[in-house]
Formats: C-alpha cells, structure tokens, sequence
C-alpha cells in the first residue's frame, strides 16, 4: 500500500491558509474570552500572560507579512491611527468607570 504523494498546487496552499486563519482567530479570540472572564470572575489573578500569547501572536504574523512585502500600502499609519483611537478610548473608558464608581 503505497500512497502516491500528495501535490500542492497553489489551490491546496490557499485552502490550508485559509484553514490556519480560522483556527487562528478561534484561539485569539477564546484567549481575549478567556481572558475577560478569569479578569472578573478572579480579579486577584494575573492574566498578563495570557494577553501576551494573544499580542505575540499578532506581532508574528504582522512581522511575517512584513518580511514577505504583503502588507497594505499604508499599513504603519492605519495602525498608528487605530492605536491611538484606542487609547483614547480606554482612557475615556477608564474615567467614567472611576466616576461611577464614586457615585456608588
């Protein structure tokens, strides 16, 4: 029983790199779950950890894409830009929780 070998075409690579995408995204995403629950649920642990898996993750790929030239034109500035939207956000964030806070 000998099984031919298996050819990869450009098809097969699209697929498997399709199916490594989504398996991707269902850990980024149940680690930030994970994360957000054991952050309520157990306010006494650290979760850091965990929140470095998911950041690492991102920076790999991103730094991958970046060897191999694939990333869009203007990649840098949409990020510098969704970072600091972020941080104002959470700032904002941060400061009605603290006023609640008070109130209660």
């Amino acid at each position: 029983m000998n099984n031919p070998p298996i050819i990869k075409d450009e098809r097969t690579r699209t697929i498997e790199d399709a199916s490594y995408r989504v398996g991707f995204n269902i850990i980024c995403y149940g680690l930030l779950v994970d994360l957000f629950f054991r952050s309520v649920l157990y306010p006494n642990e650290s979760v850091w950890d965990l929140f470095a898996l998911v950041v690492i993750s991102g920076f790999a790929s991103t730094i991958y894409q970046a060897r191999h030239k694939t990333l869009p034109p203007h990649f840098l500035r949409s990020m510098l830009i969704l970072g600091v939207a972020v941080a104002l956000l959470s700032a904002a964030l941060v400061f009605v929780i603290l006023k609640f806070r008070k109130i209660w």
